[in-house]
């Protein structure tokens, strides 16, 4: 199992000196097909955008989006034309009432799609929208970059965000390419039910199925130190001076998250190293 083919989408030009060059470099670091999508969405025929996507700017229609498109994957292609890595660009344009159809359809044959945080402001709002409907409609894990981050080599020392939850093991398995190269993996557990299946060994049956992949780890149970599971993962991270986290993605529903707030939204908003999440 590898990642052959990483795949990241692009807004705007902004994006080419930021988000297009870390997902070269990391395509690079792996040995995998780049594929940009350049996406510009437009008003459909009734000329109302009603989409999970609407924070992506839309053209006043399809005519300007489809030429927004073009622009943008020719801006990505010259750029990648002096690079030594495999790549395709593919511009599209789509109403906004089915743009998440579109992006699921582009990236079914991705293993992973790079994304960059960018600042809290709308470029933060495109890429959460965007993560969300490659992690629920494309069913495709994301990688999420902090702002201006290269990752320019496998990451070395990697940490699994384990809680028992369906979302963290798929997120652990789709990661496994990773994580059979880095030096270092830490399994950190918080705060444990005190019911949970393998409460005498906390973690232990996920450090065995992990061994049997051939990727020796170290356990620790940490108990929540700060005002959120996130805080507390993002202290340890620092501590153990990782440079890659994996976690499962939304184990609430996303109505949840948003109302109450979550894990998976503070990881998203200003987490230090890179995060690998799947749903």
């Amino acid at each position: 199992m590898s990642i052959q083919t990483v795949t990241t989408i692009l807004t705007s030009e902004d994006q080419m000196q930021t988000q297009l060059i870390a997902a070269t470099e990391f395509a690079r670091a792996v040995d995998a097909h780049l594929q940009v999508l350049a996406l510009a969405v437009g008003m459909d025929q009734s000329g109302i955008a009603s989409s999970a996507l609407d924070a992506i700017p839309a053209g006043i229609g399809m005519e300007d989006s489809v030429a927004r498109a073009k622009a943008l994957g020719a801006a990505a292609t010259a750029h990648l034309a002096k690079e030594d890595i495999r790549w395709n660009v593919e511009p599209f344009a789509s109403p906004a009432g089915i743009v998440s159809g579109e992006i699921a359809r582009h990236i079914r044959f991705s293993d992973l799609v790079v994304l960059e945080r960018g600042a809290k402001n709308t470029a933060y709002v495109q890429m959460k929208t965007l993560a969300e409907t490659v992690l629920f409609d494309a069913d495709c894990p994301v990688l999420l970059l902090p702002e201006d981050y290269q990752m320019a080599a496998p990451p070395q020392s990697v940490m699994i965000a384990w809680d028992e939850s369906a979302a963290g093991l798929r997120a652990a398995r789709l990661a496994l390419p990773l994580l059979t190269q880095a030096r270092a993996v830490h399994v950190v557990l918080i705060d444990p039910p005190k019911d949970a299946p393998d409460r005498s060994d906390p973690g232990g049956a996920f450090a065995q199925f992990l061994s049997r992949q051939g990727i020796k780890c170290e356990v620790s149970v940490c108990n929540r130190t700060d005002h959120s599971i996130a805080g507390t993962l993002k202290r340890r991270a620092t501590e153990l001076d990782c440079d890659l986290l994996v976690m499962g993605a939304y184990g609430h529903s996303r109505l949840r998250q948003a109302v109450f707030g979550g894990t998976t939204r503070d990881m998203m908003e200003d987490a230090d190293v890179p995060v690998f999440m799947a749903h």
